[in-house]
């Protein structure tokens, strides 16, 4: 019966020894996560970033301008946005800094989004005119990459286009000018 006691008294003080050494042997430290909130655009060119929209004049007497041309060369939107936690979404907004000739608007579509990019990029806002107040663009921009450079992004369309009554067509006169048009990527209000 000692014996029994022995090795059972025995056990228990492995036991107990184990259980200590177990609980002794685990050490920790604190890691602090950062992810910064990330808002940048940018404009890349296939050619260059200075682009001409032009009228067609007629070929024939009784005929109107042609104002269907769309530029050829594109102008790509890239972005970089990683959200707050209070900021739900972004887009892109567009501002004309110039005054665009009586009896024409200054449209532009973006494209709907290509490339290499990851996340939840945004959409088109199909084609929209362009003027001194603040136009949305691309819309609905979550936590996102394009990947950079031309092909990816957004592609830009600019088209010049003929307001559509008689008295917008009489104020049309000759013209040569340049406007900015400035892009800006920025929280929904």
């Amino acid at each position: 019966m000692k014996l029994k006691a022995t090795i059972l008294t025995l056990l228990f003080i492995s036991f107990v020894s184990f259980s200590v050494y177990a609980q002794n042997s685990a050490v920790s430290h604190k890691i602090n996560v950062d992810v910064p909130e990330v808002a940048l655009l940018g404009l890349v060119a296939e050619s260059s970033k200075e682009i001409t929209v032009s009228a067609v004049a007629p070929n024939e007497a009784g005929s109107a301008v042609d104002f269907s041309l769309k530029n050829k060369d594109h102008i790509w939107i890239n972005y970089s946005s990683i959200l707050s936690k209070s900021t739900q979404k972004r887009k892109v907004i567009a501002t004309v800094q110039g005054e665009i000739p009586a009896g024409v608007t200054l449209n532009v579509q973006a494209s709907e989004y290509s490339g290499a990019g990851k996340g939840k990029l945004g959409k088109s806002a199909g084609v929209v005119t362009l003027s001194n107040q603040p136009t949305d663009v691309i819309v609905d921009i979550g936590s996102c990459f394009t990947g950079k450079g031309v092909n990816n992004g957004h592609y830009l369309t600019y088209q010049l286009q003929q307001k559509t009554s008689s008295v917008d067509y009489a104020q049309l006169s000759q013209s040569q000018i340049a406007v900015n048009v400035v892009y800006t990527l920025t929280d929904y209000n």
